[in-house]
């Protein structure tokens, strides 16, 4: 197609990448600029010798049907159906996730137990006019004692905000048809599933970051411009007129596909938006993640996709054990760990050098009784910027007035976690990114 359908695409993450695949498909000219050395965004996979890791515990879900056959299509039998449960770690003991009723009876004392069937039976008389944060949803859909034992502390840990301070979204459809209820009637009918977004999933036996490695592979790395920062976004008022990189090159633009943080995005611009909008954009913050990948001298540690930590004290949330994916992932007779930390700007953690870091993990996961210090054989940290956004009741607002403004330039779409600060999964992103292709009306 000739030079007015070329599309210009800002980041090579999921949301770029998927835009560029859909476009290509369509027959349109494309140019990804990216700012790293290599795909993928936040959902890559490295190599460590003969060990694979994923920047982050990453899983594709089958939610939409036709985006599931894309990614079939891309990998062919190198994609896995994955059956592999999940737990919490909670006073030494491993209760199921999502909770089971079973596995409640179990650990919990009986003066909780008969608290949390109190709870849950008021609930039922209980007239639901909607909830107003997390913690309301959490309240209402296990009552306070059970959500405060693993739910909310989790949770605040996890995002570095209150409970009650964060928008209902942030379980990503993971509480989606839980309750008390639905724990009994699984337990009670061994037979019946509730749907949710843990347990069952696919994934690529070399690493999760091998989807997009695909998808750049079709879209051609000719079309993909990497250690391509953007610096400046010119405009007009109206439309998008050249982008800067940090490298000096100055490009003009027709049509520009924008998966950039917000915040940034807004301060790039050039001349800059009223002081309000700055402000707004202010604001808004994302979440910092610190992954440290553990090589371990045996076979396997368990059996779970991943391992949450609820425990205020321990500064660890989640543990994923690559090989439970795939098995290919690690060596036959040893095995690996990538550990999570969270954290923000300024906090405890941030100030912290890598070798700190991976010496707090791995103290922690010793004293668990997770492993002896002579098994670990290598490690490694790696820091994710901007991993998710921080969705905090209130910002709502501010951030419909920011996409909003920032879609107002005629020639310019938004698309991704960061720019639309939403809670994507992969099938999500996709299926906008198809639904943006062909609905162009540049």
């Amino acid at each position: 197609m000739n030079d007015k359908h070329k599309i210009d695409i800002l980041g090579g993450g999921p949301a770029g990448l998927s835009v560029g695949y859909f476009a290509r498909k369509k027959g349109y000219d494309i140019c990804i600029y990216e700012g790293s050395s290599a795909v993928g965004g936040n959902c890559r996979t490295i190599k460590m010798g003969e060990y694979r890791f994923d920047t982050g515990a990453h899983r594709f879900h089958d939610k939409i049907p036709s985006i599931t056959e894309e990614v079939k299509k891309l990998m062919g039998n190198e994609l896995l159906k994955v059956n592999t449960p999940s737990k919490i770690y909670f006073g030494g003991r491993m209760i199921d996730f999502p909770l089971t009723f079973s596995s409640v009876m179990k650990n919990l004392k009986l003066s909780e137990i008969l608290k949390i069937i109190a709870e849950n039976l008021f609930n039922i008389f209980k007239i639901n006019a909607g909830h107003k944060n997390f913690e309301e949803l959490a309240y209402a859909k296990y009552g306070p004692t059970l959500s405060n034992l693993f739910l909310i502390n989790y949770t605040e840990k996890l995002w570095g905000a209150r409970a009650n301070e964060l928008q209902t979204t942030i379980s990503g459809n993971r509480l989606k048809n839980l309750n008390i209820y639905s724990m009994m009637i699984e337990m009670i009918m061994k037979n019946s599933k509730v749907k949710h977004l843990e347990g069952s999933f696919y994934y690529p036996k070399y690493g999760y970051g091998t989807i997009f490695d695909s998808i750049a592979k079709q879209i051609n790395y000719e079309n993909i411009s990497l250690n391509s920062k953007v610096k400046k976004i010119f405009h007009d008022g109206k439309k998008i007129k050249e982008i800067v990189l940090e490298n000096g090159k100055t490009i003009e633009v027709k049509y520009i596909v924008n998966t950039l943080p917000i915040n940034s995005t807004i301060k790039m611009l050039d001349p800059l938006p009223n002081k309000n909008l700055i402000e707004r954009a202010d604001n808004l913050k994302f979440r910092n993640l610190k992954i440290c990948l553990l090589e371990l001298d045996f076979p396997k540690l368990s059996n779970n996709a991943s391992i949450y930590f609820p425990d205020e004290h321990i500064a660890i949330t989640r543990i994923y054990e690559p090989k439970n994916r795939s098995p290919l992932m690690a060596p036959r007779d040893k095995t690996s760990l990538a550990i999570e930390i969270p954290y923000s700007q300024g906090d405890s953690i941030s100030i912290l050098n890598d070798d700190e870091v991976i010496d707090m993990v791995k103290r922690t996961l010793i004293k668990e009784k997770f492993f002896k210090d002579s098994d670990v054989l290598d490690n490694r940290l790696i820091d994710i910027k901007n991993a998710y956004p921080i969705l905090k009741v209130g910002e709502e607002g501010n951030i419909r007035e920011l996409v909003s403004f920032l879609q107002s330039f005629s020639n310019q779409k938004l698309i991704g976690r960061n720019v639309e600060f939403d809670y994507l999964h992969t099938h999500k992103i996709m299926d906008k990114a198809k639904l943006l292709v062909n609905t162009l009306n540049f």
